[in-house]
């Protein structure tokens, strides 16, 4: 019996702290994931704060028509569809007097909501510029922006 005592003892003094260890270190692994996962959450959270701040575009106050509508046309090359209707916009707040200009300011935008899907917008913007072409003396705006128009209505769905 004090035989099998002994053995006991010694086994248990071999396993046990084994053991301990054994779940210590898992705890610290634990703990290191965790610190881990946190860092990388952190650092996603400010790469999306980064990228959500910089997407804000400054429209220069002395931009000429042209100028802000190939920015627009830049923005949405680059898929910035908001930053594309901002210089859109700002080009029909300042040159919408000029027929030609505001045409091709609102195929723009029309264009934009149509690779956004929004058809029903899209489809408001094209009717009203062919209800400018209607209005209009031929020769006055560029034709290209009524086919296009005309060309944009028919993709849009029943």
């Amino acid at each position: 019996m004090l035989h099998r005592c002994k053995k006991l003892i010694s086994v248990t003094q071999t396993v046990l702290p084994f053991y301990f260890f054994q779940k210590y270190d898992r705890i610290e692994n634990m703990k290191y994931s965790i610190k881990r996962l946190s860092k990388i959450s952190i650092s996603i959270f400010v790469l999306f704060l980064f990228f959500s701040c910089h997407s804000v575009v400054v429209i220069p106050e002395d931009a000429s028509a042209k100028q802000l509508i190939q920015s627009g046309q830049d923005e949405f090359s680059s898929g910035n569809y908001k930053n594309a209707l901002r210089f859109y916009n700002a080009t029909l707040e300042r040159y919408g007097d000029d027929p030609s200009i505001f045409v091709e300011a609102k195929y723009e935008i029309g264009h934009i909501y149509m690779k956004q899907k929004h058809y029903s917008y899209a489809k408001a913007v094209f009717e009203e510029i062919l209800d400018i072409y209607s209005q209009t003396i031929p020769g006055q705006i560029p034709a290209a922006y009524k086919k296009l128009s005309e060309i944009e209505l028919e993709k849009i769905p029943g």
